[in-house]
């Protein structure tokens, strides 16, 4: 079982570790940094899911990212977050996964498929992609499947197991 797993979409979620979560009755607040003041992040005496929890919070915590799904997660690495069910989650201990390069060998709209990998990965983009130069990326394994880490001009592989 991989540290994303049990993780409901979308997650809200931050670039670092908090440096503190306190947990009430009813209330979940954190301090970012050490010094900072507590800020809410949850608040379950108001009625509803937590999305609409969180929208009817006045002073609330403001998230870095909002992942849709796991190929969120590792493009924009985040640490710490809290998911759609109110469930926090810690993604800043370090995880072994494979990892290899592709040659990009297709790209239209959005889709782009690479060598040996018989699926396109969707981008989350709206913009036209062109790319005239060997494209390659950077994949990583997590639960049995590949996603996309990042996109290099360089084909070779530095490390065969990368932590993430």
């Amino acid at each position: 079982m991989s540290k994303f797993s049990n993780i409901n979409y979308p997650i809200f979620g931050l670039s670092k570790k908090p440096y503190e979560i306190v947990y009430t009755i009813d209330k979940i607040y954190l301090k970012k940094v050490k010094d900072s003041h507590l800020e809410t992040i949850d608040d379950k005496s108001v009625s509803g899911d937590y999305f609409s929890r969180l929208l009817a919070l006045d002073n609330r915590l403001k998230f870095d990212y909002t992942c849709r799904n796991l190929q969120d997660i590792i493009i924009s690495n985040i640490k710490w977050g809290i998911d759609c069910k109110a469930v926090p989650h810690d993604l800043s201990y370090q995880e072994s996964v494979l990892a290899d390069k592709r040659k990009v060998i297709r790209i239209k709209d959005n889709l782009i498929w690479l060598k040996n990998i018989s699926y396109p990965f969707k981008l989350k983009t709206n913009e036209s992609i062109n790319v005239l130069d060997e494209l390659y990326a950077s994949i990583v394994r997590v639960e049995n499947e590949w996603y996309i880490r990042e996109f290099t001009y360089e084909k070779e592989l530095k490390r065969a197991v990368v932590i993430i």
